[in-house]
């Protein structure tokens, strides 16, 4: 038993221990309980076999000492013929019965009824003796000498059958005796093995208890630290298997976050980065310098309404591209802030640029981040229209399919080969990356803000490029 113990106490498994505690448990109570209910009901089987021997060894006695006597006295006596009087028919049944009887028991007993066999054996001669004198014509006085005979046989039988019985008797009262000291006895292990089950009970779930309670506080104080701050938090390891596996996986979780966090930390700086050059992209000396030059010049022309509308696209300009410091705007304002820098750069380039703005109002629903269109459309002019001497054209196009807004800048420049344009997807996103600062930039801004994988697409060829993305619609800065 101590042993037992000692082996329930090492166990590292929850689950083993489970399943050997059950084991014991079944062990303890059930394979015991049904040894004796077995051992009982084989009892029972056997006093029931006596009782229902005794009831046919009864039913047998008065049969062969009254039913066959008096049945050969009716043949003596001529008040049947012998032919018509059923005694053969009668020792057959007694016959049949002692044999079945015999057939289905074993032991001394069966001695008896071998002996009451043979002698109706003896008594079924003397029946034949019997019909032979009467067929005979013998005297009445020898045919009664014979029925005395067969009573004689008779009676011998019914005293064999007694001798069964009383024996029958003795062995079902020693089987009666023997099944209540089995009950006794039964009930005596049955309450001991039940209370050392509960002590086994008790004593393995005070161990299971000691088992899990260290470990899950050790993890509910990991779970503490996390819940804190402090990610670089590890829990110790357990010996309990399962909780052993919920240990590593709350490391690996403690970890990862950890990862995550400093994945986050990065990307919110490169983010800030992003948002830095983008400003400073729209703050670009030559940009600034070109648009003031043309004002003067314009001016010294004497084109006071172009100075006037050149201005207030300027205004315009750098009023939406600070935002006061919002991140989202209205897609209005992003096409507003767009048309505003067209107009500055059609001063400039004036018939070598021509350009459309083509967003349905349905499209211009909703929030977008700011300074998405702009570097794609100052990309499309200056690696584009820029080169061609006259008929160059910048579309930019959008449209909302369901909850997802679709903007495409297309230019009819000269393209890119297909080597340079493998080359400007793959480097999409990096720093300083020869896709050039501001499809870069864009790629990047869309990602980190929106959370999706793909943010540009491009396609080019020789009669143009078109640079397009495709968004979730924000009804507010605080979606998702």
């Amino acid at each position: 038993m101590q042993r037992l113990f000692r082996r329930l106490s090492t166990v590292e498994s929850i689950s083993r221990r489970l399943r050997l505690s059950f084991r014991v448990l079944v062990i303890l109570l059930v394979v015991p309980a049904i040894v004796s209910i077995a051992a009982m009901l084989s009892n029972n089987m056997r006093y029931n076999a006596i009782i229902a021997h005794m009831g046919q060894v009864g039913d047998l006695k008065p049969k062969v000492a009254v039913d066959i006597p008096d049945e050969a006295w009716s043949a003596v006596a001529g008040y049947e013929a012998f032919d018509d009087v059923r005694l053969f028919e009668m020792i057959h049944e007694v016959n049949v019965e002692l044999d079945v009887l015999m057939g289905s028991m074993i032991g001394p007993n069966q001695l008896e009824l071998t002996a009451a066999r043979r002698a109706m054996d003896t008594l079924r001669e003397k029946v034949v003796e019997l019909g032979q004198q009467i067929e005979g014509g013998a005297p009445v006085v020898d045919n009664e000498a014979k029925l005395e005979e067969i009573r004689d046989v008779a009676a011998l039988v019914a005293e064999m059958l007694e001798n069964y019985i009383a024996v029958e008797i003795d062995d079902a009262i020693e089987e009666s005796a023997a099944l209540n000291r089995m009950m006794v006895i039964s009930l005596l292990l049955e309450f001991a093995l039940l209370v050392l089950a509960l002590a086994l009970s008790v004593y393995a779930q005070r161990g299971l208890s000691r088992a899990i309670r260290a470990p899950i506080g050790q993890l509910e104080h990991f779970a503490g630290l996390l819940a804190a701050g402090d990610l670089r938090a590890r829990a110790p390891q357990t010996r309990v298997a399962e909780l052993s596996n919920l240990t590593e996986s709350f490391n690996v979780m403690a970890g990862r976050l950890e990862e995550l966090m400093e994945q986050s930390r990065r990307e919110q700086e490169n983010l800030k980065k992003s948002e830095l050059r983008a400003l400073q992209a729209q703050i670009n000396p030559h940009f600034l310098y070109n648009t003031l030059d043309a004002i003067v010049w314009l001016a010294e022309s004497g084109n006071t309404d172009e100075v006037v509308h050149i201005t207030r696209a300027l205004s315009d300009f750098f009023r939406i591209s600070l935002s006061q410091g919002r991140d989202w705007i209205e897609v209005a304002e992003e096409l507003k802030h767009l048309r505003g820098y067209f107009t500055i750069q059609k001063v400039r380039y004036r018939d070598i640029l021509d350009y459309e703005i083509d967003v349905p109002e349905e499209a211009q629903e909703g929030l977008i981040l700011k300074l998405l269109l702009q570097p794609l459309v100052e990309n499309a002019i200056y690696h584009g229209i820029k080169f061609r001497r006259r008929g160059g054209k910048v579309r930019v196009v959008g449209r909302r399919e369901g909850e997802q807004l679709h903007f495409a800048v297309i230019d009819n420049g000269p393209g890119m080969t297909e080597e340079r344009l493998l080359e400007v997807i793959s480097s999409l996103g990096e720093e300083d990356a020869s896709a050039g600062y501001g499809l870069s930039n864009v790629d990047r801004r869309i990602r980190l803000y929106y959370g999706i994988k793909q943010g540009l697409r491009i396609h080019s060829d020789s009669e143009g490029t078109r640079v397009e993305f495709i968004l979730p619609v924000r009804r507010q800065a605080s979606d998702v």
